[in-house]
């Protein structure tokens, strides 16, 4: 780990200076240009508590003394309320007499605007707390044009009448709702104030502690860094396991806040902090119904409606946290005690009731009934809660245990990472199997379980062998050779595997739907690695419905387990984009549950999909969190392709410490057998971005050879393309004619018309290529072939073909995160950057406006215009407007208008 001292100090400096701009550069624009402009004379922010508006406005007073504005700032409390002009006392002249109101707005008018003719600038902090004394006498020097007035309200609680008559001022008073920031809006500060990208698991962390609140947020970081909870680890910033930590000056805010609530309503306070959500009915039996609703408003508690249920939950994660921590054990006891009476009484009649009575027994007494505690464990389970299962299933005593609740309790343990104590789980619950269906399950699970522990699929197939072999039951023997089959076919055998596989039927089973699930989501997979990406497809999604639409009581893994097989059977269609959206929803929806084999599996899709797209900065945060999941659990399966990965893109943006860093661990590693030749795509780009380019070719060479021997043949294709792009398209190119015969993918066929364009150095091909790749959402292979294009047509002395090459290639490559590679090397500085006035003229002519309308707009004659023109139609390669308007991008017209 590195020393975070350094980067703390960055943070809080960078920190300030950008968290009030995320999202709302805009507004400061606006500001800034209607100031000027004279065209505004009041500009309310309101929201709630710590979401910059203090900030914002003060980013506001900071332009307006910069233009010269004579400005001044007041802030409005409840203390200063109590007198008279309390609040703006230190702006007005000294000894001001308002007892005569004419006389004194008089003097006060003129002290304001001393020799100007500009409105003074004055900023209201907290304007909602303003005294009636104070807001008269604003309003009265605003509607006079002698100041330009600037406030911050809270949204919170009662309207506000000072508020609301500003407001009523007219159109020149404008009113902007900042709200907490959403998680793009985070991602975006986080990555800019830690100056480095920040992990999919860390960023959900953060946003779901803090809610989007930019105060809490700071805070939030700033003691995750100080406690070693958020580090940088292969250049991505990542969130540890534990729990997020409320540093002291949090916790004072949001006790300030609590404390103000009516004593009244701790009782209910504390029952929510405890129990998390409570039933309407419940809750009022707690706090009197009006003091429900001033909570409610005032943002303390958050009233829900689900059908005929009504829950009410503390509004913010944090608050349950501050409000637990004032609480004494004894209270916490009896808290437990009368809220699983009170549960009870009712009968036990929604479908979590048992989870939460057996989870309140457990903490007040440490002790359950066992059908109890196995019932809530199911639950949890249902719920991809694992470790309130393995906390449920361990409080029960040795002897009590089931073979069953062994089971749940391995699956339990296997699913959160625990493989070893899981094994050990599993091993005992086989010497206690008593039929034929105690075994299969049993050994089912334990065969998953070792599969995810080894990288060698032989001792799970090994198992699975055994147990088939116990069984009198055909039906249980030809679930154990599925499982075979399912192993052999995702650990490195998809040949053999799948032909075992051709007995599983496309359409599930319910008696046998667990072992169909996992059989099926291996099938998928080994469809896809042989080329037969069609029918991947179709069972990959008939899965995933399937599975999300199982209801309570299925042992199963977190339905985002079938996301990875459809993403990439996505992929190899050519649909990368939509891969992408895929396993970002999904792997968003896993940051909830304590998933890390689930997390890690579609991590390895995430990145694999935005790799193909061209974008190695997404890839490679996706990749370490893959590495460092791995780590934090043991989990040896695919941790080669994700380390591996991992220098790809670190090869890629010239990061080539850390990529070389990277090569002794990557080395001590084991294969673990899924997209075989794939694992050797990491070390080929390291050797490329230090200008070893026959070196990685030939390391890639081995490596298809390995691929094509397994019969993964789509990573073949892709080792093959890599090998051209290297710089021998000819050696591969009749192989890759093959392969696009052998699969019924579109992404093979594509590449293979790329790598044969390659070989023949066909221009119009390449650039046919590259719109397909664009299509596809392989950016960086579209950039490639536009670059090769441009090389191509410079060979044959077409200047201007070679220019309009050179700036499609340039366009495509500026959305590859800054990627570099020997092909785009061709084109660094081919292209001649157009000057502002240039990039101005043309974004107007790319709007339909003619010569003779530019010329009128920026005040130019039409023959400069025209001149202009033509020196941007020679730098793009392109002859008249249309085609400017389609070389352009679509952003930068945008921007025009």
């Amino acid at each position: 780990m590195e020393d975070l001292s350094a980067y703390r100090r960055y943070f809080m400096q960078s920190w300030e200076g950008r968290w009030p701009l995320v999202g709302r550069k805009s507004h400061l624009d606006t500001f800034r240009d209607e100031l000027s402009a004279s065209r505004i004379r009041g500009w309310l922010i309101c929201g709630p508590a710590g979401v910059g508006k203090t900030r914002l406005t003060e980013e506001f007073l900071a332009l307006a003394a910069a233009g010269k504005r004579r400005t001044a700032k007041a802030v409005a409390s409840r203390a200063a309320a109590r007198i008279p002009l309390g609040a703006i006392a230190h702006i007005l002249p000294a000894g001001i007499d308002m007892t005569d109101p004419v006389q004194g707005f008089r003097t006060v008018a003129q002290a304001l605007s001393g020799r100007s003719s500009q409105p003074t600038v004055i900023l209201v902090d907290d304007l909602h707390l303003l005294d009636s004394s104070s807001a008269v006498l604003l309003g009265q020097l605003l509607d006079s044009g002698t100041i330009a007035l600037i406030g911050t309200a809270r949204t919170e609680g009662q309207t506000n009448d000072v508020v609301e008559a500003l407001l009523q001022r007219g159109d020149h008073i404008r009113r902007t709702d900042l709200d907490h920031m959403v998680r793009e809006q985070v991602e975006e500060l986080l990555q800019e104030v830690l100056k480095g990208p920040v992990s999919r698991r860390a960023l959900h962390t953060l946003f779901r502690a803090s809610n989007g609140n930019p105060l809490f947020l700071r805070e939030l970081v700033l003691g995750a860094m100080i406690q070693g909870k958020l580090t940088v680890t292969d250049g991505v910033w990542d969130t540890s396991e534990e729990p997020l930590s409320v540093t002291p000056h949090l916790r004072d805010l949001i006790a300030g806040r609590i404390a103000a609530a009516p004593p009244a309503v701790r009782p209910l306070l504390e029952s929510l902090a405890f129990c998390r959500a409570l039933s309407l009915s419940d809750a009022t039996a707690l706090a009197d119904r009006a003091d429900l609703e001033q909570l409610e408003r005032s943002g303390i508690v958050e009233i829900s409606v689900h059908g005929a249920r009504v829950t009410v939950t503390l509004a913010h994660p944090l608050y349950g946290e501050v409000i637990a921590a004032g609480t004494s054990a004894l209270q916490r006891y009896d808290l437990a005690l009368r809220q699983a009476a009170r549960i009870e009484s009712h009968g036990l009649r929604r479908r979590d009731d048992a989870l939460h009575v057996a989870a309140w027994r457990l903490a007040a007494t440490g002790t359950a009934t066992p059908d109890l505690l196995r019932q809530a464990a199911a639950i949890a389970m249902n719920s991809n809660d694992n470790e309130q299962a393995i906390e449920l299933l361990t409080a029960i005593k040795t002897d009590q245990h089931t073979a069953e609740s062994r089971v749940l309790l391995g699956r339990a343990l296997m699913h959160t990472g625990q493989l070893d104590r899981a094994e050990l789980v599993l091993a005992e619950a086989d010497t206690h199997a008593r039929n034929d269906y105690e075994k299969g399950i049993t050994a089912t699970t334990r065969c998953t379980n070792l599969f995810w522990a080894d990288p060698d699929p032989a001792a799970a197939v090994a198992v699975c062998t055994a147990a088939r072999a116990a069984l009198s039951d055909q039906t249980g023997a030809r679930q154990l050779r599925l499982m075979e089959g399912a192993m052999l076919t995702v650990g490195g055998s998809p040949v053999p595997g799948l032909q075992i596989l051709e007995d599983l039927p496309d359409d599930p089973p319910q008696d046998t739907l667990d072992v169909w699930l996992a059989t099926i989501s291996a099938k998928t997979l080994g469809l896809t690695f042989v080329g037969s990406v069609e029918r991947a497809r179709a069972l990959a999604e008939r899965a995933k419905a399937t599975h999300e639409s199982v209801g309570e009581g299925k042992l199963l893994p977190h339905p985002a387990m079938q996301v990875a097989p459809l993403a990439l059977a996505l992929m190899e269609m050519g649909r990368i984009d939509e891969a992408r959206r895929l396993c970002l929803n999904a792997a968003d929806s896993l940051q909830a549950a304590h998933s890390p084999v689930a997390r890690q599996f579609l991590a390895f899709e995430s990145a694999r999909a935005e790799w193909l797209a061209g974008r190695p900065v997404s890839a490679r945060r996706w990749y370490a969190e893959g590495v460092t999941t791995a780590r934090t659990y043991h989990l040896d399966r695919v941790i080669r392709l994700h380390m591996s990965g991992l220098m790809a893109c670190a090869a890629l943006v010239g990061d080539i410490d850390t990529a070389a860093s990277l090569v002794a661990d990557y080395e001590a590693i084991a294969s673990g057998g899924g997209l075989t030749g794939e694992e050797s795509v990491g070390m080929a780009w390291l050797h490329a971005a230090r200008g070893e380019l026959s070196r990685a070719r030939d390391l890639l060479r081995s490596a298809a050879d390995r691929a094509r021997h397994t019969g993964h043949l789509v990573s073949e294709a892709l080792i093959l393309t890599d090998i051209a792009r290297l710089g021998d398209p000819q050696a591969v190119q009749e192989r890759m004619a093959e392969l696009s015969d052998l699969g019924d993918g579109a992404f093979t066929p594509a590449r293979a018309r790329f790598v044969t364009a390659l070989a023949k150095r066909d221009a119009q091909q390449l650039m046919a290529c590259a719109e397909e790749f664009e299509h596809m959402g392989a950016r960086l292979l579209a950039a490639e072939s536009a670059a090769e294009a441009a090389n191509a047509w410079r060979r044959k002395g077409d200047t201007r073909k070679v220019t309009a090459a050179t700036a499609e290639a340039t366009r495509l490559a500026d959305q590859c995160e800054g990627a570099r590679t020997p092909i785009l090397s061709s084109i660094a500085g081919d292209v001649e950057p157009l000057t502002k006035r240039e990039r101005e003229i043309a974004l107007l002519a790319a709007a339909g406006k003619t010569s003779k309308a530019i010329s009128q707009h920026l005040t130019l004659s039409v023959r400069t215009v025209d001149n202009h023109l033509q020196r941007i139609y020679l730098k793009l390669g392109v002859r008249s407007r249309r085609d400017l308007a389609l070389t352009l991008k679509p952003d930068e017209r945008s921007q025009q208008g």
